[in-house]
């Protein structure tokens, strides 16, 4: 009687099992893994980078299957262009590995409320994709694909990390924090900006590649600009990411030197007298001699790499002063140290700043090393 009743339970806790029927096979899923979004004449357009995942487990058997494909849908809103692209779509689109969100110009400026709205709200599409902006073609930015075969995942717009670690400039952003950034009273989000270049090429044809060209600024919901090539060479200082850069140092108009500066820190004192409101700031980064084209003197490494420093540090926000833009957070720092005095200074959620508002900007530089050879060129007779 035990036997027979432990049977029955058995086979009612089957029942209730709920069994794999609502599952969806891997195969029958198409996989996003980047988005555009841009907009044009009063309609939002989005463009899906869809992954061919034969390609990613280097199982290709024939050159000539596709390897990345993208859609583009129209609407007035996002949802609706999105729901336009799916019915053209055979099988089901799946966004649970979206890696990267690629805005355009004209999307930051007309529609960013909206395409943020929509992206926060969709349950499938998680915190951590990277955030980009172009001034390119969108669907250019999502055409390229990494040469010699290299699985899309680990491109430019898939893992930005492991360039960047190579060579700072600006530093790549998760969407959590690009929201947090603008969010937060007094701080601006600076994205990359990528641009599609073809400087690479094989003995049959010349690759395409993208390059982070510039930072692009936003404050809050208003987008202020882009800062291109020169023009934001200061940023790379007062990131808290920037990992390995290098200084030109040059003697009467020629390159002398270049130093590889690594892991730079920085600190940033707001100061208020009476009505006015100023800043400091102070930049500790040390590196070694990585080439050296003249003979030159440690104490004039020193000193001249500090003054290229605070050189960039002092063009890049003069130049985001153009665009009315925050690069350095200076808001911030004050709001963290005084929100009172912010809030009593500032005009529609910002202080007007000038050239005069940075003040003193110190660099102190350590030079602990010149590479494998020693402190003059490589080609004298000093080596003998």
């Amino acid at each position: 009687m035990k036997r027979m009743k432990k049977i029955w339970i058995s086979f009612l806790l089957l029942i209730l099992l709920t069994g794999c029927l609502n599952a969806n096979e891997l195969e029958r899923m198409y996989y996003v893994h980047a988005v555009g979004l841009d907009y044009e004449d009063g309609e939002f357009l989005i463009h899906l980078q869809v992954l061919n995942f034969a390609t990613i487990a280097k199982e290709i058997e024939s050159q000539e299957e596709e390897e990345t494909i993208v859609g583009i849908g129209r609407g007035r809103t996002p949802v609706t262009a999105i729901h336009n692209l799916y019915k053209t779509t055979p099988q089901r689109i799946y966004w649970g590995h979206l890696a990267a969100v690629v805005f355009s110009e004209s999307a930051i400026e007309n529609g960013l409320s909206e395409l943020l709205d929509d992206f926060l709200r969709f349950s499938e599409i998680r915190h951590t994709p990277w955030v980009f902006s172009t001034l390119d073609d969108v669907s250019s930015v999502l055409e390229v694909y990494p040469f010699l075969d290299a699985s899309p995942i680990l491109g430019k717009l898939g893992d930005p990390r492991d360039s960047y670690s190579q060579s700072s400039y600006v530093a790549p952003i998760r969407k959590h924090r690009f929201l947090l950034n603008i969010n937060e009273p007094g701080k601006s989000a600076n994205i990359p900006s990528v641009a599609v270049e073809k400087n690479w090429h094989t003995q049959a044809e010349t690759e395409t590649t993208l390059r982070i060209q510039g930072a692009t600024v936003i404050y809050g919901e208003d987008y202020k600009g882009t800062l291109e090539n020169l023009d934001m060479v200061g940023l790379r200082w007062l990131q808290d990411d920037t990992q390995r850069t290098p200084v030109i140092v040059s003697k009467e108009g020629k390159p002398a030197a270049v130093i590889m500066m690594k892991n730079p820190v920085h600190k940033i004192t707001p100061h208020v007298e009476g009505e006015d409101i100023f800043f400091d700031i102070e930049v500790d980064a040390g590196g070694g001699v990585i080439e050296l084209d003249q003979e030159v003197s440690e104490e004039f490494l020193h000193k001249e790499t500090a003054k290229v420093i605070e050189k960039e540090i002092r063009l890049t926000y003069e130049k985001a002063l153009e665009i009315e833009g925050d690069i350095y957070h200076l808001n911030n720092e004050l709001y963290k140290k005084d929100p009172d005095t912010w809030h009593a200074h500032t005009t529609d959620g910002a202080l007007e700043l000038t050239k005069e508002s940075l003040r003193e900007v110190q660099v102190n530089v350590d030079i602990q090393h010149s590479g494998k050879n020693k402190l003059f060129p490589a080609l004298t007779d000093r080596h003998y």
